[in-house]
């Protein structure tokens, strides 16, 4: 595939788009969609382009660069005034979002480590859900809402992250896919946040 292509492909990716607006705002898939050409724009463009306050641009750019996805070069335009020309790192954008769906599967395998063998109880209005023990506390009532908790069926619970496991998994295989195709150029760019 051709890397434009590939950059492209990668705001596809519900997981990537909700992982940009989480940490930079829903300013950052527009923002980054500019940058699939791997080309280098300033602030003031990107606002010009996208009809956007220049401040929510350059929020949403030194949110990204904090994570290192977002890099700049500056330029003297004279002795008083600098441009910074912005392009982004797509392969950093998919290590991240790789890093974050393995941690959440782990997390998935210890959630399902803990309730397989217990008893689970939670209140109907979705106050809480606690363990057998905590449950027989509280007389199998809601601490939140006095409402009477109910048994979960752990075979199902169990079963609906395992589900979600195997998304995880098979997402992680795509986007592991994609990091193999992807080529950054960064050389004479601040990457990382000081």
């Amino acid at each position: 595939m051709v890397k434009n292509k590939i950059n492209k492909i990668i705001l596809e990716d519900k997981t990537v788009c909700d992982f940009l607006t989480q940490i930079a705002g829903p300013l950052a898939p527009n923002i980054i969609d500019f940058f699939k050409n791997d080309s280098e724009y300033t602030p003031e463009i990107l606002s010009k382009k996208l009809n956007e306050k220049i401040t929510n641009v350059r929020f949403t750019l030194n949110s990204l660069h904090y994570r290192g996805i977002a890099c700049y070069k500056r330029k003297k335009i004279d002795n008083k005034f600098c441009e910074f020309n912005w392009t982004i790192k797509h392969k950093k954008i998919l290590e991240i979002v790789i890093e974050q769906q393995i941690e959440k599967y782990q997390e998935l395998d210890k959630v399902i480590g803990e309730k397989k063998d217990r008893d689970y109880f939670a209140c109907p209005k979705k106050c809480i859900e606690i363990p057998f023990e905590i449950s027989a506390a509280y007389n199998f009532k809601c601490p939140n809402c006095n409402s009477n908790l109910e048994l979960i069926d752990i075979k199902k619970m169990v079963a609906n992250i395992k589900r979600k496991k195997t998304k995880i998994k098979k997402n992680v295989e795509k986007l592991n896919k994609m990091l193999q195709l992807v080529g950054d150029k960064d050389s004479d760019y601040v990457c990382e946040s000081i």
